[in-house]
């Protein structure tokens, strides 16, 4: 047997419930829990582009939305659906489209994180 040229050192397996929760909460807490469309209390993930149309489950298509939008947007463009709601709000659309721009979420192209590995 040929030998190596390199070896693995000091990894840990970490379970897939752990961490899956803590991806979870770190999109949420970089949105202090607010849904990013109404700014009410966020209690699920929404894939801005839709699983459906190609969305990637990514920290940069996913963002913490209350139910009454994440059920109500469902799998339409976001940026209609959000422009079409009464409160829509400019700075929170521009904060969407910044989250956006971190990775192409169909193209799962991307870009990278705050050295420290906070999301932007």
């Amino acid at each position: 047997m040929p030998p190596f040229d390199h070896q693995i050192d000091q990894t840990e397996l970490q379970p897939k419930k752990a961490t899956k929760a803590r991806f979870r909460r770190r999109i949420f807490a970089e949105w202090d829990h607010q849904c990013a469309y109404c700014a009410d209390p966020a209690d699920t993930l929404d894939h801005v582009l839709p699983r459906s149309r190609g969305g990637l489950t990514v920290a940069e298509n996913l963002i913490p939305a209350c139910r009454r939008c994440n059920g109500a947007k469902s799998s339409t463009d976001w940026r209609e659906w959000f422009r079409a709601q009464a409160w829509h709000c400019i700075e929170r659309e521009d904060r969407i489209d910044g989250w956006l721009g971190r990775r192409d979420p169909a193209a799962g192209e991307h870009h990278p994180e705050h050295r420290d590995g906070s999301l932007p």
